[in-house]
């Protein structure tokens, strides 16, 4: 499967309300039963992959943050931010996932792991963070990227429709009280819902809360670098595929 066969095929099958796959495409039986036998052919291979990936040396990474903070406002907003700038503090735990650890040491943070054709991803469970905010995280990877590359981002799923952004708000909320005033708002009505994007940067880390349509309204949370190097890597790649003589329809097959 090309990277935009399968780029495209997770546009047409997504989750639904309560984990619900929802069908926007005809060809979705064939095109869901390709994709899942590529996914069991190639897992094993992934899983040797990421195995012999953990035995390579890793880019020291610094795991040290201020916790508990200050009780000054303005002394703890910038405690907040200068952890960010390092990773995310889980504060229930006292631990700081650092941004740049890569993929094949992110098991140590998760409660549980799912392997799909065309991604992992992590659930790292219900957690405490940016001072008292508890939601559920998690970590995504795409099955192009090596084992070796770097987490550049952590979301949360805050909800559909209105106990969805009733999340979204109230997140604004606390962020607004606990960082400033977001950098960015652009926010437009659907229906009764609220959707589109809010969002902080802080020097080399970008916050976002999102409102979209998708078959309802989808309100996630996510926090990660503004330089991402997953992103690069990929746009590489293409770039490489591309001067070895590969067309774009060649690629998407």
């Amino acid at each position: 499967m090309g990277f935009s066969s399968y780029l495209q095929l997770n546009k047409n099958i997504s989750s639904g309300p309560e984990g619900q796959l929802v069908n926007s495409t005809p060809a979705l039986s064939l095109a869901r039963w390709r994709q899942f036998k590529t996914s069991f052919q190639l897992r094993p291979l992934r899983r040797i992959k990421e195995l012999i990936s953990r035995l390579d040396k890793t880019e020291k990474l610094d795991a040290s943050f201020v916790f508990p903070y200050s009780t000054d406002k303005e002394i703890k907003r910038q405690q907040l931010i200068d952890n960010l700038q390092k990773g995310l503090l889980l504060e229930d735990k006292g631990i700081l996932i650092p941004w740049l650890t890569p993929f094949n040491q992110v098991d140590k943070y998760k409660e549980k792991r799912r392997d799909r054709g065309d991604r992992t991803e992590w659930f790292l469970g219900s957690h405490t963070i940016i001072d008292g905010y508890k939601c559920e995280l998690e970590i995504m990877m795409w099955m192009y990227l090596p084992w070796r590359n770097p987490i550049t981002e952590i979301s949360a799923d805050l909800g559909f429709d209105e106990k969805g952004m009733n999340n979204f708000y109230s997140f604004k909320n606390h962020l607004v009280d606990r960082v400033g005033e977001p950098h960015r708002t652009d926010i437009k009505k659907w229906g009764d819902l609220d959707l589109g994007i809010i969002e902080w940067k802080f020097d080399k880390v970008k916050i976002a809360l999102v409102g979209i349509e998708h078959f309802a309204g989808k309100y996630s949370f996510t926090i990660g670098l503004t330089k991402d190097r997953n992103k690069e890597y990929f746009d590489q790649l293409i770039e490489n595929l591309k001067a070895s003589g590969l067309t774009e329809e060649e690629m998407g097959k």
